[in-house]
This record gives C-alpha cells, structure tokens and sequence, in this order.
C-alpha cells in the first residue's frame, strides 16, 4: 500500500512540474491577422437557414455586426472600383435568443446560441469558408440583458478572424 501512495505522489508531482514548465507561444495568428490591404470584403448576403422566425432581426444584426468586424480588421470595402471586392455570405444554421430569467434559475435552460457558416468568394470561386457556433449561459457573460445582441458581435469576430487567415 506504501508503494502504491509513493507512486501516485510521483506521477503527481510529475504532472503537476510538467504543467507548471510549459509555455505558450503565441503565433502571429492568434496575436492577430495580418491580411494585405489589397484584400477588401464586402457582406452580399446573409440568410436564414434555420426555417424558424425570431423577434428580433438575427439578419440584419448578422450583417451588421459582420461590417464592423470587416472594419475592425481593415478588410471591409468602401466602395473602390480600383479595388474588385470579395464576396462574403453568410448563414445563420442555429440561433436561440435565450432567457436572462432562465439562464439564472436553471442554468442548462435559457442559453444564448448563434451558429453560422460564411463563405467568401471571388467571382463564383470559394476563396475561403469558417463556421463557429458561441453560446452564453450563465457560466460565460450570462447575466447580461442583451446577450441576443452580444452574440452576433463575438460570432462575427471569431468568423472575420478565421477567414482572413484563410485568404
């Protein structure tokens, strides 16, 4: 039995030094994307795909919240010819408004989610495709009223990331 302890206190000690040893590098990528200024995209179209019909305009926040990340990122068109633009479209495969109410009485209910899957094409040839899916529940950011709105912005974000390291 001794031997047995002594043995589970080294395998421990030994995670535990090799846990603490590690580092993380970071990549230029996960700092943030470096995308030439040549590269300009412009939202042609955002779409519903889940067949269901919310209270609040899950298109139009999608579509907005897509052009700020663009802007953000340096990469959204402003309309120069001397500039062709990328096409980027987008579409939302799941989307829950969620419950502040139930998020904090039953926090497996009452979940925030937006899937979506963004294609962006030069012409009619893919260049680049991303797909994420976020939630907010009580455990991340959950107390928060507009958490409905929140989400468009962080899944648009992580979308505009991912495709500008594809491009």
């Amino acid at each position: 039995m001794k031997n047995w302890n002594s043995l589970v206190a080294v395998c421990l000690l030994i995670f535990t030094l090799h846990g603490c040893g590690a580092t993380r590098t970071q990549t230029e990528d996960e700092m943030g994307t470096v995308v030439p200024k040549t590269v300009q995209v412009r939202v042609v179209d955002v779409s519903n795909d889940t067949k269901e019909i919310f209270d609040v305009d899950a298109i139009g926040m999608l579509w907005t919240a897509l052009n700020e990340s663009l802007k953000k990122q340096g990469m959204l068109w402003m309309g120069n010819t001397a500039t062709p633009a990328l096409h980027l479209e987008a579409h939302i495969t799941e989307y829950q408004k969620g419950n502040i109410l139930l998020r904090y009485t039953l926090p497996m209910w009452g979940k925030t989610v937006l899937a979506v899957k963004c294609t962006i094409k030069e012409g009619s040839r893919i260049v680049a495709t991303a797909e994420t899916r976020k939630s907010i529940s009580i455990i991340n950011e959950g107390m928060t009223l507009s958490a409905y709105k929140k989400i468009f912005s962080q899944v648009a974000d992580e979308l505009i990331r991912d495709l500008a390291r594809k491009i």
